[in-house]
């Protein structure tokens, strides 16, 4: 009999949604982070639920003006980040999940780039025993820099996420990069770049559930399986479809129930041959 946790990402989850999630099989949930939302509230109904907290997705609208050193444009961003990392260490959630690009325009120059925001939120971090997991997204660039940037720092580690791997980093293996150093998962499935140039675009991040799309979860799973051992295997799914896009149709005309039920399916498909 296999034995692995899993857990899955969602939003700021009210009671009765988190006890679909516990009911549904999973045993941690990973919300994110909203300035109106009620995190402790959420927090204790999850641990009421028998769910643990695995980690705290920060908000990411504002993740490009980090790299600016001009304090007047980037100290609202970086005293967003600041203010979830608290709220993380006050619930007791112990890794914090960030990005760090937004869009589809850069200027990506190694040798002229801005750590000091980072390093502001990683020192927080350390002193407050949380660690931070950066997340592959678009503009891997600033990622790559990053890690290295901090690749002697025990608080920084790496959030892979299998569909953005597909849709914004061309099927790049960034495990082989990073699984040494990996500390969550975001496991979900996509149809890859739909453009023929090669351009990447929001809207292919479809989050749908793993094998209705294109990855080659054989090798995902070998993969993982040769990366840092995790206690859960998390997932971030999505029940909505993008703008002109259908694919997810299917997964909003379900019931919660229903909806959990199958990614629980899927995730123990997974989980059985990872656990192996």
């Amino acid at each position: 009999m296999w034995k692995q946790k899993l857990g899955i990402s969602v939003g700021m989850p009210d009671k009765k949604q988190l006890q679909r999630l516990k009911a549904g099989g999973f045993d941690a949930v990973s919300p994110a982070w909203h300035a109106a939302g009620d995190l402790a509230a959420v927090c204790a109904a999850a641990r009421e639920c028998g769910l643990a907290l695995q980690s705290l997705h920060a908000p990411f609208d504002k993740a490009a003006l980090l790299w600016s050193a001009d304090d007047a444009v980037s100290a609202p961003a970086l005293a967003e980040q600041l203010a979830a990392l608290e709220d993380c260490a006050r619930c007791g959630i112990p890794v914090m999940v960030a990005h760090v690009w937004i869009g589809f325009e850069y200027s990506f120059d190694p040798s002229n780039l801005y750590f000091g925001n980072f390093d502001a939120l990683a020192a927080r971090a350390a002193s407050l025993g949380v660690k931070l997991a950066f997340e592959n997204t678009e503009g891997e660039e600033y990622l790559f820099a990053l890690l290295e940037h901090f690749q002697d720092e025990p608080a920084v580690g790496f959030c892979w996420d299998s569909g953005h791997e597909l849709c914004y980093n061309h099927g790049q293996d960034l495990l082989a990069k990073y699984g040494s150093r990996l500390l969550v998962t975001h496991l979900n499935d996509n149809l890859g770049i739909s453009r023929f140039d090669g351009a990447t675009f929001w809207t292919d991040d479809l989050h749908l559930l793993p094998y209705d799309g294109i990855a080659d979860w054989d090798d995902n799973i070998r993969r993982l399986r040769a990366s840092a051992p995790l206690e859960y295997l998390n997932f971030e799914l999505g029940r909505h479809s993008k703008p002109n896009r259908h694919e997810n149709d299917v997964y909003a005309q379900m019931t919660d129930e229903v909806y959990y039920a199958e990614a629980y399916k899927r995730a123990c498909r997974i989980a059985s041959r990872y656990a192996k």
